[in-house]
């Protein structure tokens, strides 16, 4: 066995000096060896405790397990010299766990296909939702029970198991050292914060926690440790430890937890909801946390509230004030849609019903599912380009997509609406192809024990959380550019097939010169009307066949993970690079223009019939088909929120495309003005807030292009 000198490296030193080869009982004697060196401190202005770990090279993330950085483990070797022996023999050891390295397993269209900005598939190892409460409500030693138990049922299976008890010995661990710094820190400085972190660890993790402080402060703990991800439906896991606790204690408990959230960049916290019989799930607990979002107006944690038929007004009333602020939250979510969507994929209603969001919008089964995670995008507007160029990219002189018919053969409109449809397909099924190889790595080389022990169905198999051990193993891949494919056919419908004012062939040739000479053909594409989103029935029974298309063919996948890829539309902070990647289009976008659809809605801009016609284009979708957050994003005038005329009217129209089937609804509210101060100057703007893809961000840290779309956003009034 090596000999090791170093002391910076102690996941990776546990790992390799298990007495085993299985990378579970290694990642747990990993976790083992990092918390015995990990340096505790106390955060002033929280009292909660700060791991450091150090510059790790090797760690375990939620997202890509043990993989680890071997360009940094060079790195250091270089720095050494000394004690480069120690580095390189990890990364030698460890390469095999250099998940990048396994991409290699793509074929050249798939890369072609990513390099082009066309689509991109299992490169990001994705969210979820843990039950990380359950080390506050059951205790170490209840977990330990249960891994007993079912490791009686599942003969063969020791190595998973003792990877997970060699996991629980670094939390009891780690509990142990946070109450020995706290009292040693305490002596120093009598700190009523650290009273209650001395409370929480002289029973806490080993037995359950008593109070709504106490498992604050244990999840606190488990959720740092497992990589800061989706804390989930926090209002129903901690209903019951708010209401057996003192309210002041547990309300500044919780406004400290706020502060925690907004310091890691938390991502997702659901709150409300409904059960299977659609009774309301809201509570106190519920309110608290939109006061508290009101009192701080943090731009994180991403919060999300699902809505429903029996929806006090009180709570409508009270989230429409939330939103109000300016910071853009709580996103709100349909269970009206979402419910029957997951039904659809034989979750029973009883699970569907417990769905939450992560990441910025993806949809999950909270402690049951590993399936709220993106797989993959594909870029629609692309899909639509490579159809005029039978697959040919002339961006990149490649071809990427499917050979689907020079323009010439395609003499009618049939032809190519189905050109069209070949190359979605062409383009879904290499995403999903790709994802589905990740999916093969991840459940090979990866071990993944804290999610392991808090997602059912990992114990009860003996199966890893990224090797089908969890009861549901759906896939999401997510549309990119939805309105601007729209656009585009409705045009070449009707300019090329019905008026016959161009041919197919001058308009290949006029996107791949950027309209350059055809500046006529550009004016007439743009100025035509024939934009989704403003109640038009012609483009809108487009936009309901083609995208209703790729949510139906999505579901004739299968994942690695056991189960079936649905849709839905998250552009996240790629909307720009999206509209770049596809280059001119027969919307009428130019080649260097960056506007481009960032939700479900229309290209920005384009809606001007209001925000009424603008969700009546929205509802020509089947909004049950997608299970990945379908989003749209509208902005609103910052007066329209000033009154309580203004806040009823946005919540009756709220209702209405609720009512309607419509899935989900991110609000931004500010002024056109204040955005075009902001942009020319951010010192003074720091905290403008603003709805982008699917989370919140502060407005001075998008990029120009990406500002630029959310100016450009049509600004509704009522």
């Amino acid at each position: 066995m090596h000999n090791f000198k170093i002391t910076d490296e102690p996941f990776a030193v546990g790992y390799l000096t298990a007495k085993s080869e299985s990378r579970y009982i290694r990642t747990g004697a990993g976790y083992l060896n990092a918390i015995r060196s990990v340096q505790i401190s106390f955060d002033r202005e929280t009292g909660f405790p700060c791991l450091d770990f150090g510059n790790m090279a090797c760690t375990s993330s939620w997202s890509d397990g043990q993989s680890p950085a071997l360009w940094l483990l060079h790195e250091k070797a270089e720095k050494h010299p000394s004690l480069s022996d120690d580095y390189l023999y990890i990364a030698e050891k460890m390469k095999e766990l250099d998940l990048g390295s396994h991409f290699s397993r793509f074929s050249e269209n798939e890369k072609d296909i990513t390099s082009s900005g066309s689509g991109w598939g299992g490169t990001w190892g994705g969210h979820a939702v843990p039950d990380l409460i359950s080390f506050a409500r059951l205790g170490t030693c209840k977990m330990r029970e249960r891994i007993a138990f079912y490791r009686a049922k599942n003969p063969g299976k020791d190595d998973f198991y003792e990877g997970l008890i060699l996991t629980l010995s670094a939390i009891e661990l780690l509990g142990e050292k946070i109450l020995s710094a706290a009292k040693s820190e305490y002596e120093k400085a009598k700190c009523k914060k650290l009273e209650r972190i001395i409370d929480t660890f002289t029973s806490c993790p080993r037995l359950p926690a008593k109070t709504f402080p106490q498992a604050v402060c244990v999840y606190v703990t488990v959720f740092s440790l497992d990589g800061i991800d989706s804390p989930g439906h926090f209002d129903q896991y901690m209903k019951d430890f708010w209401e057996a606790s003192d309210y002041g204690e547990s309300r500044e408990a919780l406004e400290d937890l706020w502060k925690f959230f907004h310091k890691t960049r938390t991502w997702n916290l659901c709150i409300s909801g409904s059960d299977e019989s659609w009774n309301d799930l809201s509570n106190d607990l519920t309110y608290e946390i939109l006061d508290v979002a009101r009192k701080y107006r943090f731009h994180t944690p991403n919060i999300t509230m699902r809505c429903h038929r029996n929806t006090p007004q009180r709570l409508y009333i009270e989230a429409a004030r939330t939103i109000a602020t300016g910071i853009g939250m709580p996103a709100l979510y349909n269970d009206e849609a979402v419910c029957p969507a997951l039904e659809s994929l034989g979750i029973p209603a009883e699970h569907a019903h417990m769905y939450v969001m992560n990441g910025c919008n993806q949809i999950d089964i909270q402690g049951k599912s590993h399936m709220g995670l993106e797989d993959g995008e594909v870029n629609l507007g692309l899909a639509l380009k490579y159809a005029v160029f039978n697959g040919f990219n002339p961006m990149i002189k490649k071809q990427v997509g499917a050979k689907t018919g020079d323009a010439e053969k395609l003499d009618t409109f049939e032809k190519f609406y189905e050109a069209v449809k070949a190359q979605i397909v062409h383009l879904t099924n290499a995403v999903c192809s790709m994802a589905n190889k990740a999916q093969k790595i991840h459940a090979a080389y990866t071990s993944n024990p804290i999610r392991s022990l808090t997602i059912e169905g990992c114990i009860e198999k003996g199966l890893d959380y990224k090797c089908k051990g969890p009861l549901y193993g759906h896939g999401q891949v997510l549309a990119e550019g939805v309105p601007d494919l729209i656009d585009s056919i409705a045009n070449i419908k009707k300019f090329v097939y019905e008026d016959g004012k161009y041919t197919l062939s001058q308009v290949r040739d006029a996107l791949e010169k950027d309209f350059q000479g055809y500046e006529e053909m550009r004016l007439t594409f743009k100025g035509s009307g024939l934009c989704f989103g403003n109640d038009n029935e012609y483009v809108d029974s487009i936009g309901r066949d083609i995208i209703n298309f790729y949510n139906g063919y999505l579901r004739t996948l299968k994942t690695e993970r056991g189960g079936i890829y649905t849709g839905g539309c998250s552009p996240f902070n790629r909307a720009a690079f999206n509209g770049n990647a596809a280059g001119a289009l027969p919307n009428g976008k130019g080649a260097e223009e960056s506007l481009y659809g960032d939700s479900i809605g229309a290209t920005p801009g384009r809606d001007v019939n209001g925000p009424t016609a603008l969700l009546n284009s929205c509802l020509s979708f089947d909004h049950t088909l997608p299970a990945s957050g379908f989003i749209l994003n509208l902005k609103f005038d910052k007066g329209l929120f000033s009154s309580a005329e203004g806040i009823y009217a946005f919540i009756a129209l709220w209702k209405a495309y609720f009512e309607k089937k419509g899935q989900q609804l991110s609000v931004t509210v500010v002024s056109k003005d204040e955005l075009m101060a902001a942009k020319k100057d951010p010192e003074s703007h720091k905290n403008l807030i603003v709805r982008v893809g699917g989370f919140s961000e502060y407005f001075v840290n998008l990029s120009p292009e990406l500002q630029d779309n959310v100016i450009a956003r049509t600004e509704h009034r009522l």
